[in-house]
């Protein structure tokens, strides 16, 4: 079996995005984040042939990200994220590069560990005022300190989808340009799900594959490039970067 993530999603039925949103839309969910070898998740893809369809646009079945987080001078949301502070935020450019298309994306984790993510248009990396009001809005405060870009991350990526859940396979993930990167032997795998316990994260245990909760592509790109305290990352790093 093909073990490459695009080739692997040739085999699926394909779903077109509108579709995709109506059945598997997300924006309130539980996240699971696993880093998984390219060969399991050609497994893993195997066991939900069956039940998933794959995104499929134009044709294509893998699409190319790039994303622009912004942080204070001072990281605060890398540090809330590595602490595990219950109430923590995320905000990024998102670049659909196929499509040439721009997003503004504000993530807050919020109670019992469910992620919520907001959307709005957006034009380029850079962050406008609107996205700043957007932010605001969402966290009903202004952030603490003034935002700046502080990483960017490339990756291509994968979504396979069945009724209320989603999947998506993350691989060749360079950060600020190719400084640093991924093992490319290796894909950040994430199901969505509305409650958590996702048919695949059912399958990736009894493949003996286990959560990674820290394994937040923007915390591991940070830690990759630049000189921060990183110590719990480090086991994750040590086995995948």
């Amino acid at each position: 079996m093909a073990s490459w993530p695009s080739q692997i999603a040739e085999a699926f039925t394909p779903v077109g995005l509108d579709q995709l949103d109506a059945g598997a839309a997300l924006r309130d969910r539980v996240d699971v984040k696993y880093v998984v070898p390219l060969a399991a998740f050609a497994a893993l893809a195997e066991r939900l042939r069956a039940t998933h369809a794959a995104l499929a646009i134009d044709g294509r079945r893998a699409f190319a990200y790039r994303s622009t987080y912004f942080d204070t001078p001072e990281l605060d949301a890398y540090r809330a994220h590595v602490q595990g502070r219950r109430r923590r935020f995320k905000c990024r450019s998102r670049e659909y590069c196929d499509s040439g298309a721009f997003a503004f994306e504000v993530k807050l984790k919020g109670l019992r560990g469910r992620t919520v993510k907001h959307r709005m248009p957006h034009h380029g990396h850079e962050l406008s005022d609107a996205a700043v009001a957007f932010l605001c809005e969402r966290l009903d405060r202004p952030p603490d300190g003034r935002l700046e870009p502080t990483l960017t991350v490339a990756y291509t990526r994968v979504t396979l989808a069945a009724p209320g859940e989603r999947l998506t396979c993350d691989f060749d993930l360079t950060f600020n340009d190719s400084e640093a990167r991924l093992d490319p032997r290796m894909a950040i795998v994430e199901s969505k799900s509305e409650r958590g316990g996702a048919a695949a994260d059912r399958v990736l245990r009894e493949l003996g594959h286990r959560p990674q909760p820290l394994c937040s592509k923007y915390c591991v790109g940070v830690a990759l490039t630049r000189p921060v305290t990183a110590n719990l990352l480090r086991p994750l790093l040590r086995h995948f970067a």
